[in-house]
Order: C-alpha cells, then structure tokens, then sequence
C-alpha cells in the first residue's frame, strides 16, 4: 500500500493502518525526540505521545505537506512544549545546584564521567568571564531569561545585552568552549 492508503485506511477507522505509518516513522520521531530532550526515556515518552497527537489530529491532515513533514512538526512543536516546561522547573536552579542525577537519566558510567568532566570546564570557562558577560551568560543559558529580560534587569539596552552575549561566547570560544 501507498501511504497516502494507509492514511485513508485509518481515517476510516482500521487502526492496523496507523499501527503500520508509526512503524514506518518510529525512527523519524524518536531521532526528533531524542534531539531534543537528551534523554531516552523522555525522548520515548514524547514519541509515544507524538503519534497519540498524530492520531487524534489525523482526520485534520489535509496532505498539502507530506505525512512526514506533518509529523516532524507534531513532534518537534511537543518536545519543545516538554522542552520549556522542564525549563520552567530548572529556571531558579544555578550551576551548582545540578547533580549527576539531574544530567544523566539511565546513561553509562563513561557517560556520566564526560558530562562531570563537562560540566567542570563549563563551570571553569563561566568562572573566568569578567562582569558583565559572566552574568549575561548565566541570565540567559542557565536561567533562560530572554534578551529583554535581561536589558530590563540590567539597565541597558538589547542591544547591549546582545553584544554582551556575543562577546562572551567569544571568549569561551578562546578557552575552548562553544556556545550555541
């Protein structure tokens, strides 16, 4: 069968159909998912809840994109939902607030080791930022404030809070670090 059949299939209510479009698009999904959250067992519970939307929203799929494009935007627009609400949760926390426990969920041993090691540098890098730049960063990358916030926060403009962030990354890119 064409997909363009099992879709028909399954918005005629033959559930098998569905059954076939998700193992064709597991991988997709869970490479979305995976991506994004960073975690196997987040990214496996996105996936599932990717194709329960998918399944839900199935009869409003009008075939101007192919199946796969509307379902990329399923999952990717669901894993950033996840994404910021876990954010929300980690907003007030600073660096040193993290355990192993909060980077790691079911990761190797090896694992767990690169990320301490990471972690550390991370943490050397930001400690050796002067003022203002090591506040920008941690404003913006650790507790997630947008440019304006921080512009507000600060007394300066955006355009300065910009500037700011670029120049840090600039110097963590120095010292080996990359910020994206």
């Amino acid at each position: 069968m064409e997909e363009a059949e099992w879709i028909s299939a399954a918005l005629s209510g033959q559930s098998q159909a569905f059954g076939h479009l998700v193992t064709r698009y597991q991988g997709m999904v869970y490479r979305v998912c995976i991506k994004i959250t960073g975690e196997a067992e987040s990214a496996k519970d996105m996936a599932q809840e990717v194709f329960i939307k998918a399944y839900k929203a199935l009869p409003s799929f009008r075939g101007q994109s192919s199946f796969s494009t509307w379902l990329y935007r399923i999952a990717y627009r669901t894993c950033l939902d996840w994404k910021r609400a876990n954010d929300r949760e980690w907003r007030h926390r600073s660096t040193a607030d993290y355990t192993e426990n909060d980077w790691v969920t079911s990761q190797t041993p090896e694992h767990v080791a690169l990320r301490k090691e990471a972690s550390e540098e991370l943490d050397q890098n930001l400690n050796s930022l002067t003022e203002p730049y090591r506040s920008v960063v941690q404003l913006y990358y650790f507790q997630r404030h947008s440019y304006q916030e921080i512009a507000e926060q600060k007394g300066v403009s955006v355009k300065t809070v910009e500037s700011q962030l670029y120049r840090a990354r600039q110097m963590m890119r120095k010292s080996g670090e990359e910020w994206r």
